[in-house]
């Protein structure tokens, strides 16, 4: 749970992340499921790139999908 103690953000605005994770939502089924974590938030991009394109291929656009910060438990 978040909280006004806990710091998410750097002074710049960029997210204080121990890594990064890719967020998948079908909001017709109300499954969610997450992947990773990447060290390099490209890398993520990249891997929910290739997600969409697999999820448009089976007719299921309406599949949501984000990369999010993930933040290691105990730092």
């Amino acid at each position: 749970m978040f909280t006004e103690e806990t710091a998410r953000a750097r002074e710049d605005g960029t997210p204080d992340a121990d890594g990064w994770m890719v967020l998948v939502i079908d909001p017709v089924t109300g499954h969610a499921d997450c992947f990773g974590p990447w060290a390099e938030r490209s890398r993520a991009d990249e891997n929910a790139f290739w997600r969409h394109v697999e999820f448009d291929v089976a007719d299921l656009a309406d599949v949501l999908i984000g990369v999010v910060p993930w933040h290691a438990e105990g730092s």
